[in-house]
């Protein structure tokens, strides 16, 4: 099931909140990840099964947005996984960015 997720960076403070998978009825067509817009170096929480193979996006889900993750934990949406820690920040470019769960989504 999807999850509701808020960011926060360790280094500047940047901050956010955004749904991570689908849910119960929708899950087969609606899972959203957070990623960065290519063009706009923005932060954005796309549809992935609508934008998978789209070049505009760079997904949290990818090894390139990750940084360490010395402890393993990971947030889990059947294949899909993030980091908890050391995620990159859009706002000020670091290997800052940590997510944390916040509510579960049914």
């Amino acid at each position: 099931m999807g999850n509701i997720i808020k960011s926060k960076c360790q280094s500047c403070g940047f901050s956010n909140e955004f749904r991570f998978g689908g849910g119960r009825f929708n899950y087969l067509t609606n899972c959203p990840v957070p990623a960065i817009n290519k063009e706009t170096l923005a932060f954005e929480n796309v549809n992935y099964l609508a934008s998978k193979n789209s070049e505009k996006y760079l997904f949290y889900t990818d090894d390139v947005l990750k940084g360490d993750n010395l402890d393993y934990n990971t947030i889990n949406n059947f294949d899909l996984k993030l980091n908890m820690a050391n995620n990159y920040c859009p706002n000020c470019k670091e290997k800052a960015l940590d997510f944390r769960v916040t509510m579960f989504v049914d």
